[in-house]
């Protein structure tokens, strides 16, 4: 309750603070932090007790909240250093004609800087993200915040219509100027697992999503211009959708959230060795396991899905929908159909769509293997990053290329995102010792 109560009070200042702002301004900050236009009143003023709200108290006429020490100007040591400028392996905020959009900093000279929000208002921004990890997702849920439980999430939500954004920056990527108005999800999960966001835009808006261990700006996970993923602990974490802003002016609009939390298999990664025949190797195969280059790979169609695509973006839609309800996996995919080469429809595999479940094709694997070594559909292969634990369970045989044999194979974005890979990354790929794993992401023990 303490925890709702001081958010309650940030919010209130947040909204004071900004008051002043012409519609056209909303959300944009000056050097300092505040709203541009603020008067300098104090808020939160008060001549007796029922002039504040239940939980305060007017003292000198202020409204306090009892017992709750004068937070101060925030430490903004975390956001001081930006001298690493590189972003994290997520895709860059980009203008309309695709060149990178770089922050403007003309209204925000020190994006660190977050003072003017007044000390009780810092309060309770500090108290919400430090009970984060632990006692914050019990009770009620804050005001101003929508609190989430339960996986997948969907929200659609308009940042135009929310008032002026508290954070201004992240230590994710600190020189992106995120000072219009944000969106904040407390998200509760129960174990230990794969947090993800994915942001879907409306035309001409442009939002950015962040998970946060706690909610403090200096508390960044990840971050992206489409999603953001964490390997996260159980109890507390938060995802904000904050503005953009170019040219002094918040990128704010409609734009539709699903967050996602998957909770992948743990054990043996144990692989079966021998050697693998490909197409045109000369008799010299592949060993197994291999490491070496793995290709980003386009979407199939599946058995579920009547349709059969004229282009290579056609039906993109309904396939991705398709793909998040039943491999459970939140991500913001955008890799089209595969191409015709020779057949009648985009995104055709070997044979019949009729064979390829949707959940294989979501963790599916290819090879430039001959035909008499393909493996037989649904063959449990395992990719696994060679630097960590994490791998992916990988459905074989419904597949074959790429052609260039200095690849030792392709694979879906899904695959790619979870191992926080890309195309052409360095994995390990081998033949599952155990084919009764489960598909999908898998913690190596």
């Amino acid at each position: 309750m303490r925890t709702a109560a001081l958010f309650v009070v940030a919010l209130l200042l947040a909204s004071c603070a900004g008051e002043s702002e012409t519609s056209t301004d909303a959300g944009s900050r000056d050097s300092g932090g505040a709203a541009e236009g603020d008067s300098g009143g104090a808020p939160g003023a008060c001549a007796r007790d029922d002039d504040c709200l239940a939980f305060e108290t007017c003292v000198d006429g202020r409204c306090v909240i009892p017992d709750v020490p004068d937070a101060g100007t925030p430490d903004s040591s975390d956001m001081s250093d930006t001298s690493d400028q590189s972003d994290t392996g997520v895709t860059p905020d980009t203008n309309d004609a695709g060149s990178l959009d770089g922050p403007d900093l003309s209204d925000v000279s020190d994006m660190s800087d977050v003072s003017d929000l007044s000390d009780a208002a810092d309060a309770g921004f500090d108290a919400g993200g430090t009970d984060g990890g632990t006692d914050a997702g019990q009770g009620t849920c804050p005001v101003g915040v929508t609190c989430v439980d339960s996986f997948p999430f969907g929200d659609d939500r308009d940042t135009s219509a929310e008032p002026p954004g508290t954070f201004s920056s992240y230590s994710c990527k600190p020189t992106v100027n995120e000072g219009g108005p944000e969106v904040i999800y407390r998200v509760t999960v129960p174990e230990a697992g794969f947090l993800s966001a994915a942001v879907y835009e409306e035309s001409g808006v442009d939002v950015d999503v962040h998970i946060l261990s706690e909610l403090n700006q200096s508390k960044c996970i990840d971050r992206g211009n489409f999603h953001a993923r964490a390997d996260v602990e159980a109890g507390v974490h938060w995802v904000v959708i904050d503005t953009y802003v170019s040219g002094g002016t918040p990128q704010a609009g409609k734009f539709h959230v699903d967050i996602g939390f998957y909770v992948p298999s743990r054990g043996s990664c144990a692989m079966e060795t021998g050697e693998m025949p490909r197409v045109g190797d000369g008799g010299n195969h592949l060993q197994m396991p291999a490491t070496g280059p793995m290709v980003l790979e386009a979407h199939l169609v599946t058995q579920e899905e009547s349709y059969r695509p004229a282009s290579s973006t056609q039906h993109l839609t309904e396939h991705y929908a398709l793909s998040q309800t039943e491999t459970g996996f939140v991500m913001y995919r955008e890799e089209v159909w595969a191409p015709l080469e020779g057949g009648s429809f985009y995104g055709a595999g070997i044979g019949d769509p009729s064979l390829f479940p949707v959940l294989h094709e979501g963790w599916y694997v290819n090879m430039y293997w001959t035909a008499a070594a393909r493996p037989s559909r649904g063959t449990r292969m395992i990719l696994k990053d060679p630097d960590s634990s994490h791998a992916v369970v990988v459905a074989a045989g419904y597949e074959t290329g790429p052609g260039d044999l200095s690849n030792i194979g392709g694979t879906p974005e899904e695959t790619h995102f979870f191992l926080r890979t890309g195309h052409e990354s360095t994995l390990t790929l081998g033949i599952a010792a155990d084919q009764t794993l489960p598909y999908g992401p898998r913690v190596c023990e």
